[in-house]
């Protein structure tokens, strides 16, 4: 199986088990996950992947799921995570799996990986890529957020160096959600040293605000009025569009995909009028 035929078999298996709920959010971490690095010459991500069996990093849906092949570098508990953050001893690549953005310490592989948890794990609330933070690679980084930090706790330096080596996140759309693909690049803006960029850009923090899951919408929903026009690309909302994404790629939707956050803004209780232009084509809101 590939990341996502393994992501979807694993998904069926938790719905229809006695713990599967469509109120739920789902993380996981798959067990046998297995890396077989010896004697084998690891420089590139892709050399890393081509020896590890049952590696995934994939979310998307309601199900958020990781290799447990680099757990080696994770703290047994709270109180030991800052000493995790500042362990600057090498990977040996022989030996275990470095998913450390080619820093090569035990504490950027406890970074990159715990980020990338909880990037995917935002997938499943919807969140698509962006061009900076936790949603772009500033996952990489989410060690600024627990210590301060200097550039021999957290590889800053050699993190700006070889960001462009590092495998961006790109995105599938499967069952109306966000699944990373860790094997295609995207084209992240480059960053300053000191630039932190471990946070949600505007876009997301609104959508995970307005999200259904940290809130309580029972009956708010009815009555509402929210449309899409594809022959005139028109929107229309009676209880205002807070969000507008346009999601476009070579593994995304071919047409706009519109996060349009359903339930917001009841205040109002008008109808709001914007217009936006996307390349050569109008896009009208009312």
């Amino acid at each position: 199986m590939n990341q996502e035929e393994l992501w979807g078999y694993l998904g069926r298996e938790i719905m229809n088990s006695r713990i599967g709920s469509n109120n739920k959010k789902y993380l996981g971490f798959l067990s046998c996950t297995k890396y077989n690095g010896e004697s084998k010459l690891i420089e590139t991500y892709e050399d890393m992947i081509k020896v590890t069996e049952g590696h995934i990093a994939l979310g998307g849906g309601g199900l958020a799921l990781f290799g447990s092949a680099c757990l080696h570098t994770w703290p047994e508990n709270v109180e030991e995570a800052v000493r995790r953050f500042e362990d600057n001893t090498r990977v040996d690549k022989q030996k275990f799996m470095d998913d450390s953005c080619y820093r090569g310490t035990y504490g950027t592989c406890f970074t990159t990986t715990l980020g990338s948890v909880l990037h995917e794990l935002c997938h499943t609330f919807d969140l698509g890529h962006t061009q900076d933070g936790i949603m772009d690679r500033g996952f990489d980084n989410v060690h600024k957020f627990f210590i301060v930090t200097n550039s021999n706790v957290s590889g800053d330096e050699e993190s700006v160096a070889l960001k462009s080596k590092c495998l961006a996140v790109n995105s599938l759309v499967n069952s109306n959600s966000i699944i990373r693909n860790p094997n295609r690049v995207q084209n992240s803006r480059p960053r300053k040293k000191s630039e932190d960029d471990t946070y949600f850009t505007r876009s997301c923090s609104v959508i995970l605000s307005y999200h259904k899951f940290f809130n309580d919408y029972a009956n708010r929903s009815n009555g509402y009025i929210l449309k899409f026009d594809r022959a005139t690309n028109f929107v229309k909302s009676t209880l205002g569009i807070r969000v507008i994404e346009i999601r476009k790629g070579m593994n995304e939707m071919k047409t706009v995909l519109m996060i349009l956050i359903l339930y917001l803004l009841r205040i109002m209780r008008v109808i709001l009028s914007k217009n936006f232009m996307k390349g050569n084509k109008f896009y009208g809101v009312n």
